[in-house]
């Protein structure tokens, strides 16, 4: 359960980085680019990172107090997580070349 806060935490954090157009947790690519493009490509991150660190400490909950059972929560992680995920590759093909931020 800690593990699976911590990691929300961190998205959340993450996402307010890149909201903040901070080059904190930047990678080297996504620092090359120039200011305009650079600050047009976090802004674009910030809600896909936003709701999977929500929608991981929402999960986290319901499934710890019984909310979910494993079968609901496995279908809503495919048809509510995975979407976002693939989105965030999309996105940084689209900007970066690449799938993910190196």
């Amino acid at each position: 359960m800690f593990l699976q806060i911590f990691i929300a935490v961190f998205l959340i954090v993450y996402a307010l980085s890149h909201a903040r157009a901070s080059q904190l947790f930047l990678g080297k690519k996504a620092k090359q680019l120039p200011d305009a493009r650079r600050t047009r490509y976090q802004k674009g991150l910030f809600l896909p990172f936003f709701s999977l660190g929500s929608l991981f400490l929402i999960f986290t909950f319901a499934t710890e107090y019984g909310w979910l059972s494993a079968n609901s929560f496995f279908i809503l992680y495919l048809v509510v997580v995975l979407p976002l995920i693939f989105y965030i590759f999309r996105y940084n093909k689209k900007h970066l070349g690449t799938f993910f931020e190196r």
